[in-house]
């Protein structure tokens, strides 16, 4: 004979292994300090690599300022103290969203697998009440 409440709860947890458990078993995998970081160095790489397109970008479109820039020794040296600055300032303020986003999604993933075995062990329970 079928017990209802265990047919519901095991459903239940298929639903969870296949909506969200595979991307927690990745993240699972990792201590939240490892996680992290690994993702914050992902990040600063994008954002390396998106600074450099900005750069290509502008040297592309105002080309004969850049040049001009290059001639004069003064203001090559303050010119490269600014991109180093906003890039500075772009890899702090992607690095900390980063480490935001990925603190936030690791300790989501820990509540739900918490969750999930927690139901793991009610489902235990009610086997070991049938014999």
């Amino acid at each position: 004979m079928l017990n209802e409440e265990k047919v519901i709860l095991m459903t239940k947890m298929a639903a969870f292994i296949d909506r969200e458990g595979k991307n927690n078993d990745a993240i699972n995998s990792y201590f939240k300090s490892d996680y992290v970081a690994f993702n914050i160095i992902k990040s600063v790489i994008s954002a390396t690599i998106v600074f450099a397109v900005f750069i290509a970008a502008y040297v592309l479109y105002d080309f004969e300022n850049v040049l001009s820039d290059l001639y004069n020794t003064e203001n090559l040296i303050a010119t490269g103290r600014r991109w180093l600055v906003y890039y500075l300032l772009l890899v702090g303020v992607y690095s900390l969203a980063s480490y935001i986003i990925y603190s936030y999604r690791y300790s989501r993933m820990r509540r739900s697998m918490r969750a999930y075995y927690e139901n793991l062990k009610k489902l235990a329970r009610m086997y070991e009440k049938e014999q």
